[in-house]
């Protein structure tokens, strides 16, 4: 994969990146319009080095993504004449790519006229997907385009990471990731190349990003100090000073910063997650670019209402299955809906196939997960195996914080929270309790008691009554008195 390091059109950063002689550079026309008002050409061969190859965006993606109300559609259509003549016509032997100006604003067809324009440099132009057009629409442009770009926020909008080494094999077709941010996203694409401005987010927002025990490591503001002075060895095994990293030296963290996404492009390519650089490219036998989200044109029905559907036996979506209970007596119980394994997986377009120990182009997954969680059982297995699982990452994390130097590592911390957030779920799943509350209130004077009100009448009487007659006898005798006869003395 060609990793093009964006944010060339800004002096200090195009001056940088040659000074450490990065070979593959992006700059933003919309960009550069900030900064320059063109009052002479922009000669590229005098920006760049001949050892610079240049991909060309148009920066359009930041134009969709925050509408600018007070651009006409005149005044953004004279924006793109200006792009094409004055930028990529003078400029065209020095460009190894150019980004097509896809201002959503302006309409599909407008769009399609300008992707006419560049027939003749085909090699070079890269179209954009548009997310809201769809996965098929996505297919139709590599089968047409030998160049097809998708950029992080189509990504996010409609994740079609996992599509992407399948298409790309089936029409050789050179993918291009744009305004890239997430390294996930960039190690599971088939990409051909990326370009990003994420390396210079040290100088922005005061990040770390650094290359270390085969990971970029992309650390938060807040987290600086502690992330620099973790991986403060690896800083100084890869040649840079550390204690300009620790004093944050934008010219040592920036060095540092384009060092690691080279070192982390080398690792994606050593993978084999990428499309190779020689990639061959065989149109369809209509190369006439159709419009933005436009599919050709298919047989309609020529009535006046649409030919109502083929009926086809319908069955449950695959990885579902309803099956029956079997009653004590034998009877047929409810239906029950179950998962199973879906077996419609493919090689071909799972985006694991590069590493996979078992994949086999053309053929359907070798691997299934045999799960079932019905009982009490089953699901204290399936707790304690997700424990096993979580418990297993927390000791690699530990091997590794020790691996760079013991030094604390947040991520690790995260993770034992994790598990002891796990613990204390399986520990209530499995606990077992009873308790009854009963609060009852009366309020004001009633004939009936309370306890006549709950249980009934012969109840509540049963209740007031003593356990037994009280007699006077009973009663003196049980405070101590003696039951005697007074007998007069007559001698008296």
């Amino acid at each position: 994969m060609k990793l093009y390091l964006a944010g060339a059109e800004i002096p200090a950063y195009r001056s940088l990146l040659a000074a450490e002689g990065y070979p593959t550079v992006s700059l933003s026309y919309w960009g550069l319009r900030r900064r320059s008002k063109f009052t002479k050409p922009f000669d590229l061969s005098e920006k760049f080095g001949d050892h610079a190859e240049i991909l060309l965006d148009s920066g359009c993606h930041s134009i969709n993504a925050k509408p600018t109300s007070d651009i006409t559609d005149a005044e953004l259509k004279d924006i793109a004449e200006h792009y094409y003549t004055e930028m990529v016509e003078p400029n065209f032997d020095r460009l190894a790519y150019v980004v097509e100006f896809d201002a959503h604003q302006l309409g599909d067809e407008w769009i399609a006229a300008q992707r006419a324009r560049t027939a003749p440099y085909r090699d070079k132009a890269v179209v954009v997907w548009r997310p809201e057009t769809g996965r098929q629409a996505l297919e139709e442009l590599c089968t047409t385009w030998p160049n097809v770009g998708v950029t992080q926020a189509g990504i996010d909008r409609l994740d079609v990471a996992h599509l992407l080494p399948g298409i790309a094999n089936s029409t050789g077709v050179k993918l291009f990731g744009l305004g890239m941010t997430k390294t996930a996203a960039l190690e599971h694409g088939f990409w051909y190349a990326a370009a990003s401005t994420s390396w210079i987010s040290p100088s922005q927002f005061g990040d770390t990003i650094v290359w270390a025990g085969k990971e970029l490591h992309r650390y938060p503001k807040r987290y600086k100090d502690l992330a620099r002075t973790r991986h403060k060895n690896a800083i100084t095994d890869a040649g840079f000073d550390a204690e300009a990293v620790l004093a944050d030296d934008p010219t040592e963290v920036l060095r540092l910063s384009i060092w690691s996404w080279r070192q982390f492009a080398k690792h994606i390519q050593s993978r084999g997650v990428t499309a190779p650089a020689g990639t061959p490219f065989e149109p369809n036998a209509d190369p006439t670019p159709h419009a933005v989200g436009q599919l050709p044109d298919k047989p309609r029905h020529a009535g006046v209402t649409p030919a109502p559907p083929r009926q086809r036996e319908r069955q449950p979506l695959p990885g579902l299955q309803l099956a029956r209970d079997t009653a004590e007596d034998g009877t047929p119980g409810r239906p029950v809906i179950k998962t199973v394994d879906p077996g419609v997986r493919s090689c071909d377009r799972c985006y694991l196939a590069a590493q996979c120990p078992a994949a086999d182009p053309g053929a359907a997954c070798a691997f299934s997960l045999p799960l079932e969680i019905r009982t009490k059982d089953q699901r204290a297995d399936v707790a304690a195996a997700l424990l096993e699982m979580q418990a297993g990452r927390v000791f690699n994390l530990r091997f590794a914080e020790e691996l760079e130097g013991g030094f604390p590592s947040p991520v690790l911390s995260g993770e034992i929270d994790r598990f002891n957030k796990m613990l204390k779920t399986v520990s209530d799943m499995e606990e077992s309790s009873f308790s009854v509350k009963i609060t009852a209130t009366q309020k004001g004077t009633a004939e009936t008691g309370l306890i006549s009100r709950l249980f009934g009448r012969d109840e509540g009487e049963q209740a007031r009554s003593l356990p037994s007659p009280v007699t006077v006898e009973r009663t003196a005798l049980e405070a101590g008195f003696v039951d005697a006869e007074v007998i007069e003395d007559g001698a008296a």
